[in-house]
């Protein structure tokens, strides 16, 4: 006997809890994995472990790989195990090739949009308890796109966009989304409060407003497409644009697609950026409605 779909009819309840088992065992399965890997290919292991130093190469390394190891131990093993044995279906299935293309489009026109909300967002002045569950994510992220070949960019690209853009829009957008939506009876407040939820858990407050309004668009994209691979491109496409413009061979000085760039943004590019997105975002959802 399998086990392929053995709590395929158990309570609501039930299946909730076998999610959360998961994900308790899997990440612990997986930081052991990780921290053998330390132990394995790194030099002074337990060195490194035990010492964070964002200016070491070797560090940033090892938090890479942590990284990693996490985020396919938080969200991508746990719930294909859910899957497997439930049968919930993530809407996994094949997309078309002007599906992928204008929600690829999409994303890069809303980056100076989402660039002036996050401008706006940081001039927001919030108490000093709310900024002490920032984890620094700025610091690392900077310190990981710190790349000198094209396989440190395919690496970075793994840990920050592949990896990521999986694991979130299974759980966000192929769990909660659907998940909440059945409850409430209603998709439209479904995917404000999983745009809500994917926003507050990167525990970043000084950038909860922009990652909310992608949350929402990634939940509309999936909500008219029906098919998780779009969000998944979309969110792929949002992570990737900054690590691959961060790398010396396509660095733009100044380019607001860049996560180090301090260039203001020109409230009409703004406008300019969202009317476009807007336009091509209506397109895709014509092409949905005639699919």
């Amino acid at each position: 006997m399998g086990f392929k779909g053995i709590y395929q009819h158990k309570s609501s309840r039930f299946k909730f809890l076998i999610l959360l088992s998961l994900i308790f065992i899997s990440v612990i399965a997986h930081m052991l994995l990780a921290i053998g890997f330390v132990f394995l290919f790194f030099d002074n292991g337990m060195m490194l472990i035990q010492n964070q130093d964002l200016s070491n190469q070797a560090s940033v390394n090892y938090l890479k790989l942590m990284q990693l190891f996490s985020g396919i131990g938080l969200f991508i093993t746990p719930l294909l195990l859910y899957s497997y044995l439930t049968n919930f279906n993530f809407s996994l299935i094949k997309s078309s090739a002007k599906g992928i293309m204008l929600v690829g489009i999409i994303i890069v026109l809303i980056t100076p949009f989402i660039a002036l909300l996050l401008e706006w967002n940081r001039m927001i002045p919030l108490p000093d308890w709310l900024l002490k569950f920032d984890v620094n994510s700025e610091a690392f992220l900077i310190a990981f796109l710190k790349m000198d070949s094209v396989l440190e960019l395919l690496y970075t690209l793994l840990v920050i966009a592949v990896v990521p853009a999986i694991g979130e829009e299974l759980l966000f957008r192929g769990y909660l989304q659907k998940k909440i939506g059945q409850r409430l009876g209603n998709m439209h407040i479904s995917i404000l409060i999983t745009g809500f939820l994917f926003s507050a858990i990167h525990f970043h407050f000084e950038g909860i407003i922009p990652r909310f309004v992608l949350g929402v668009l990634l939940g509309y994209i999936f909500y008219w497409g029906k098919n998780l691979w779009l969000p998944i491109f979309a969110h792929f496409v949002n992570n990737a644009q900054a690590v691959i413009l961060y790398y010396p061979l396509f660095e733009v000085e100044n380019s607001l697609y860049s996560i180090s760039s301090e260039e203001k943004v020109m409230p009409m590019l703004a406008v300019l950026s969202l009317i476009s997105a807007v336009g091509v975002l209506y397109i895709f959802y014509c092409s949905t409605k005639k699919d």
